[in-house]
C-alpha cells in the first residue's frame, strides 16, 4: 500500500509476505516510518540493525521500528515471514512490548500455525472493509507478542504511558503541544524525547499530529464539518498547516481524503 491509500483504523498494513514468495531482498535498507516485524518460522538468520549484527533463530522474531537502518542476510533452508505496518495505534501497541530500538528480538513464540497470520491480509488495498480487516490480523498477531513478551521497562513504560494517556485527553485543546505534556509529568524535555522515541518509535510530536489527524479522519466523515471545523476540533488554530500535515501522514489532502471516502 502507498502514503495514497490509508484505512480509516490508523492501523495500515503496508506490506507483508515471505522470503520465498517475493523479490524483496530486506537488505541496506532504510525502514519508513513504518515497523517491520521479521519472524523466522525456519532456520535461522542474522539481522544487522542500525549496525549492530542480531541473531535471529527459528520461531523467534525481530522487530525493526521507524528510520531504521537494517540488512537480514538470506541463507539457505532459510523462511522468514514479515508484515509491515504504521499508525499511530501501532505505536501504542509497540510500547507495551519487549522490543526495542537497541533490543529488537524477542525469544521463541511456539504457537502452532502462527505463519498464516502473516500471510492473510491483502496489500495493497483500497476497499475500508479490507483494511479493517488487516487490522484486525495485525491487533491479533501483536496479541501473542504481547502475551508472551510484555515490556519489562516498567518505570520508563510509566512515563510513556502517562503521556500518550494526557495526550489523548488534551490534544484537541488548541496550543497544546510537547511542553504541556512535559510541564505535566515534570521531566527533563530532552529525556522525555528520548525515552518516548524509543519507546513508541515516534516524536512526541509526530505522536500527537497523529492522534490528530487520526481523529480528523472520523470527523472528516461527517459532510456538516468544514474542513476549518474539522482541523478546529482536533486541535489545530492553522487550517493551512493542518492541511500540510494531515497531507504528510496521509500522501492526501483533507478534501481528496474526504471526496475518496464518498467516491
Amino acid at each position: 500500500m502507498n502514503d495514497q491509500a490509508r484505512n480509516h483504523v490508523d492501523l495500515i498494513c503496508l506490506s507483508c509476505g515471505s522470503n520465498l514468495k517475493s523479490d524483496k531482498l530486506h537488505a541496506d535498507t532504510v525502514a519508513s516510518s513504518s515497523y517491520k516485524l521479521f519472524y523466522v518460522s525456519r532456520g535461522s538468520c542474522v539481522v544487522n540493525v542500525d549496525g549492530t549484527d542480531h541473531a535471529v533463530e527459528q520461531d523467534c522474531s525481530i522487530l525493526v521500528f521507524p528510520f531504521q537502518k537494517y540488512k537480514l542476510e538470506q541463507v539457505d533452508n532459510l523462511k522468514f515471514l514479515w508484515i509491515e505496518f504504521s499508525g499511530f495505534t501501532a505505536a501504542a501497541m509497540v510500547s507495551q512490548l519487549a522490543f526495542s530500538r537497541t533490543s529488537p528480538t524477542v525469544g521463541q513464540l511456539n504457537i502452532n500455525g502462527f505463519e498464516q497470520f502473516f500471510e492473510y491480509p491483502t496489500c495493497p488495498t483500497y476497499a475500508v472493509h479490507q483494511s479493517y480487516r488487516n487490522g484486525a490480523v495485525i491487533l491479533l498477531i501483536m496479541s501473542y507478542y504481547l502475551e508472551r513478551f510484555p515490556s519489562r521497562r516498567k518505570r520508563e513504560n510509566s512515563y510513556v504511558f502517562s503521556a500518550r494517556s494526557y495526550i489523548q485527553d488534551n490534544f484537541s485543546n488548541p496550543g497544546f503541544n510537547v511542553n504541556s505534556v512535559v510541564d505535566y509529568l515534570k521531566i527533563d524535555r530532552s529525556h522525555f524525547y528520548r525515552l518516548f522515541k524509543n519507546e513508541t518509535g515516534l516524536s512526541p510530536v509526530d505522536y500527537i499530529n497523529r492522534q490528530r489527524i487520526s481523529r480528523a479522519e472520523i470527523l472528516l466523515s461527517n459532510l456538516r464539518l468544514s474542513i476549518k471545523d474539522v482541523a478546529f476540533s482536533v486541535g489545530f488554530t492553522d487550517q493551512m498547516y493542518f492541511s500540510k500535515v494531515f497531507k504528510r501522514l496521509n500522501g492526501k489532502t483533507p478534501s481528496e481524503f474526504r471526496n475518496l471516502m464518498y467516491m
